[in-house]
């Protein structure tokens, strides 16, 4: 039996300093690769001005994707989940308009029923967001999202009455609740999943609401769950990705994202403290505080060894398809999250099972180079 090498004793003052340079070294400094003129907000305006039409819509898809799309006058309807207690405007309108502009109808959904409010700072084109200091909030997107935040408005009247999630498809029983919940409860969400088959796709709003009244929303976990099992795209903004990943199957507790990739915020897009997107008094307050979690870690969790997390810091838009799943990074990546989406729907197989858009043109196909793991389990001796 071969004896082990004698591990070598550090000071506790050693130890603090190799944990410091470790750190250190870790740090990355990405670089934004687009001006404050972003391209979403040329995308804005035209929905804006109302010269976001089908035409131009069909001619995004192809630039995008490559994929030659035919999609009939009237294609059905898609359900949007919103968080109530707080969305990111452009995570909505971008999504929304897209698909109407296809000649979908698009429904609202919150989890109590009541009109979502929207964060004040994603209408503010001064704000310059903390992680980067560059602009978050073009005019365009800004014009825009007042059009939905305005309760007179046509957009506006559609998200003063969304629909119940609670009351369309009942929450898991509590313990609270005993054995005898358990018929009610089955009946009454085999009912609403059926009213549910009537959607070609969905899509889930981010903002930091989503983990607020969305993350550990037991009632959504159904819907995802019925969508993919029917093939039918789900697609997922910014902190809408930490609501699809927590979507289990029940019978064996395996996320339905296990093996796929997903993108979301990366480490260093994450909330820290001083972020300012919490409402206070009407307006917002200066301090939001550190996230609750670190979105890139969540994803390559629930997404396990076969899976991975994959997103390119500072590009125009990212946005990632895997099968059903249609993940956006951040903020404009709805845009791209429902031309993914629409070329899913009515490419004819054309897009293929993992394709990714990380900036303004044609994506790819995704590489392994890309593609980031979860970390195999392994020791590290910090005094070695």
């Amino acid at each position: 039996m071969m004896e082990q090498a004698p591990r070598i004793q550090r000071s506790p003052t050693e130890v603090a300093e190799r944990i410091a340079d470790s750190h250190a070294t870790a740090v990355v400094f990405p670089r934004m690769q687009f001006p404050d003129s972003a391209p979403v907000g040329q995308i804005a305006r035209r929905m804006v001005e109302g010269t976001f039409d089908k035409p131009f819509l069909v001619s995004e898809i192809e630039r995008f994707t490559g994929v030659k799309v035919k999609i009939p006058e009237r294609p059905g309807k898609i359900v949007a989940v919103v968080p109530q207690h707080g969305y990111w405007s452009s995570e909505l309108t971008l999504t929304d308009r897209t698909f109407r502009a296809a000649g979908y109808e698009v429904d609202f959904v919150t989890p109590r029923g009541s009109r979502p409010f929207v964060y004040g700072v994603s209408l503010d084109p001064s704000f310059r967001d903390q992680a980067w200091n560059a602009a978050q909030v073009s005019s365009g997107e800004a014009a825009l999202g007042k059009l939905y935040d305005d309760h007179a408005t046509n957009d506006g009247q559609r998200l003063n009455a969304p629909r119940d999630l609670d009351a369309w498809l009942p929450p898991t029983p509590r313990p609270r609740d005993e054995e005898q919940s358990r018929g009610l409860y089955r009946d009454k969400l085999a009912t609403g999943l059926r009213e549910a088959t009537q959607y070609a796709a969905m899509f889930i709003v981010g903002g930091a609401g989503a983990y607020m009244d969305l993350g550990g929303n037991t009632s959504i976990r159904p819907l995802i769950q019925l969508m993919t099992a029917l093939g039918r795209p789900v697609a997922a903004i910014c902190y809408g990705v930490a609501v699809l990943i927590q979507a289990t199957d029940p019978e064996t507790a395996v996320p339905l994202v296990w093996g796929r990739l997903i993108t979301g915020h990366s480490e260093q897009d994450d909330y820290t403290d001083g972020t300012a997107i919490v409402p206070a008094e009407g307006q917002y307050s200066p301090n939001f505080g550190s996230a609750v979690f670190t979105l890139e870690q969540m994803i390559k969790q629930y997404t396990g060894p076969a899976g991975g997390f994959l997103s390119r810091n500072g590009t125009p838009y990212m946005a990632v398809a895997d099968g059903p799943f249609i993940s956006a990074r951040t903020t404009p990546d709805g845009y791209p999250a429902a031309l993914l989406t629409l070329a899913r729907l009515h490419g004819a197989s054309q897009l293929p099972e993992k394709y990714v858009i990380d900036g303004d043109g044609r994506g790819h196909e995704a590489t392994a180079a890309e593609i980031k793991r979860s970390a195999r389990v392994h020791h590290v001796q910090v005094n070695r």
